[in-house]
């Protein structure tokens, strides 16, 4: 099972490969807005992950399934 956000990177890469598609959304628990939800503090591809995030545990986990931007349809959803 997948805790970390390193633990999420490494699976996705080695079942994916690299690439520098949007592939993932995280959101930090501890930073809301105005309306209550969590604040983006990275969005990109697994590859790009910055270093200081990769030991942040992963508290909800999901895909995004619709979204008025379509390359963020697919893309994963990952809660810090």
């Amino acid at each position: 099972m997948r805790e970390t956000v390193k633990e999420w990177k490494r699976e996705w890469i080695e079942t994916n490969g690299e690439t520098d598609e949007l592939e993932v959304d995280i959101k930090d628990s501890g930073q809301r807005d105005a309306l209550n939800n969590a604040r983006s503090i990275y969005e990109g591809s697994f590859a790009g992950i910055p270093v200081e995030l990769e030991e942040k545990r992963v508290i909800e986990a999901g895909q995004i399934i619709d979204s008025s931007l379509p390359e963020r349809i697919g893309a994963y959803s990952l809660l810090i």
